[in-house]
């Protein structure tokens, strides 16, 4: 490799936290009960342990699901952040005495509660408030090796919309001569190339660079300078949360494959989706119950919707779903639905909205058919004109389709190529990165999509940027650019 994968360090950063929260909720506790019995490990310890990690786990998954794991924004203010912590504390509380109202033998004591709770808010307080002291002043800074206008066009969009690296300029190579914003440190085959500039932490480079002798000469002098050589669609990954499709290489598709864990695609996950399917389809019964019947009510026919769609691989498989549209919606053909659909009749926008129309999709989930978490099946009508228009489309049907999703949780509904090429981007991304892990906070992502209606507003500053840079790629190769659906409405 020419140089090391860089790990997700925003899901490594959500993992850190969400594991602090849940040991503030832990030790307080435990500290409360030493305090009470007079014992470092009182014996009442192990009665309490499952009030205690029940919520232990909940306090973190409701500060995440308020998006205090994110980076902030304009949005995130510190009474925002505040009013989360504070709901987050209080539903774990309530958590603590309900648990004893359920099971009397499990009840812990006002003196622990009175010793413990405090102790836990003080140290979720205290955590959070070092979180966000971090997220403000940690920013990296970083140098960009240009040798074309689209290595320029890369660096303009990271250097604006980047709040975790700082761009501090750029460096020439293959006789390019740069004329941006940035600050331009020279080319990178001169020889007294800023013999005293500051040293950033990372070299940014795209795989081109890699074979040019006068950039890895230098990439090597740097490397052993300890300063990191990095990909630059690997930091765009962590910026946007997805993957420039201009930036995606046959050496970046390779180590993409490379990366995922393997055991967990081909043991871990069917056993997840299992347990995840059973125990959805029992919490979510009701919810169910009350869509078929608006959907009953509120249009004439059939209550499930049923769909030809293409699975791992590209096998074809028949989705199920609660019927959102009249039975003769695609009279005129095939058709793609968006957020505002005009066929959606007044019940099943709210079924949309909610995403009570996918629960059916749990049985394709239980067949095998779909996992849990992964790309949305498309249908074979649309796949064969959106890999003509997209590169690398085909790739999302190496891996299961998922009732969930990155790009599900991230980008809205959507009703045209650009929208596909976006959610691609998202879709790549969590192909590189799948684990346990990511699985689990796109379900939290999912709640939290779920109760707030569709997909939150803080990530629209990465998608405004992923929208300018196909933008502005567009400007750059016009004969790349993608059109709508021939005869296909979006």
């Amino acid at each position: 490799m020419p140089y090391a994968p860089r790990i997700s360090r925003r899901l490594f950063a959500s993992a850190a936290n969400f594991l602090m929260d849940a040991l503030s909720v832990v030790v307080g506790f435990g500290i409360g009960a030493a305090v009470r019995f007079q014992q470092v490990l009182p014996e009442k310890l192990m009665w309490y342990a499952p009030g205690i990690l029940v919520a232990a786990v909940t306090l973190p998954s409701v500060l995440y699901i308020g998006g205090l794991y994110s980076y902030p924004n304009s949005k995130t203010t510190k009474w925002r952040r505040l009013r989360w912590i504070v709901g987050g504390l209080f539903l774990c509380l309530m958590i603590i005495l309900g648990v004893g109202s359920v099971d009397y033998s499990n009840r812990i004591g006002r003196g622990v509660i009175l010793a413990g709770y405090p102790l836990s808010c003080l140290l979720c307080v205290l955590h959070h408030a070092l979180v966000h002291r971090r997220m403000r002043f940690g920013r990296e800074t970083a140098v960009c090796i240009v040798s074309g206008d689209d290595d320029v066009m890369a660096a303009s969009i990271l250097g604006r919309h980047s709040r975790t690296a700082r761009l501090t300029g750029v460096m020439t190579a293959g006789g390019f001569e740069y004329e941006g914003a940035l600050p331009n440190l020279g080319a990178v085959s001169s020889e007294d190339l800023h013999l005293d500039w500051p040293r950033p932490s990372m070299i940014l480079v795209r795989d081109r660079h890699l074979v040019m002798p006068e950039v890895t000469a230098l990439l090597r002098r740097w490397r052993y300078e300890g300063i990191e050589v990095v990909s630059l669609a690997d930091v765009c990954e962590e910026v946007f949360h997805a993957v420039p499709l201009d930036l995606v290489t046959e050496n970046w598709l390779f180590r993409a494959s490379s990366q995922s864990g393997l055991f967990y695609v081909k043991k871990l996950k069917r056993l997840f989706d299992i347990a995840a399917a059973v125990f959805f389809m029992v919490v979510l019964s009701p919810l169910l119950m009350l869509g078929m019947l608006l959907v009953k009510l509120g249009s004439p026919g059939p209550v499930f919707f049923r769909q030809v769609r293409l699975g791992r691989l590209g096998r074809p498989f028949e989705v199920v779903k609660l019927r959102t549209m009249p039975v003769d919606a695609e009279k005129e053909g095939p058709q793609w639905s968006g957020a505002n659909d005009p066929r959606v009749f007044g019940a099943g926008k709210w079924l949309r909205k909610f995403r009570v129309d996918e629960i059916p999709q749990l049985v394709n989930v239980l067949r095998g058919e779909m996992s849990f978490v992964g790309p949305r099946p498309e249908r074979p009508e649309f796949v064969k004109e959106l890999e003509r228009q997209i590169p690398n489309y085909r790739e999302r049907l190496l891996i299961q389709p998922g009732l969930t999703g990155w790009a599900q949780v991230q980008y809205p509904y959507g009703s045209t190529v650009q929208d596909a090429w976006r959610k691609l981007e998202f879709d790549l991304y969590y192909m590189k990165h799948m684990s346990v892990l990511l699985d689990f906070f796109i379900m939290l992502e999912t709640v939290r999509t779920v109760l707030g209606g569709g997909v939150r507003k803080a990530e629209e500053g990465a998608r405004e940027a992923m929208k300018e840079w196909q933008e502005m790629e567009r400007t750059l190769r016009p004969e790349s650019g993608i059109v709508s659906l021939e005869g296909v409405r979006g």
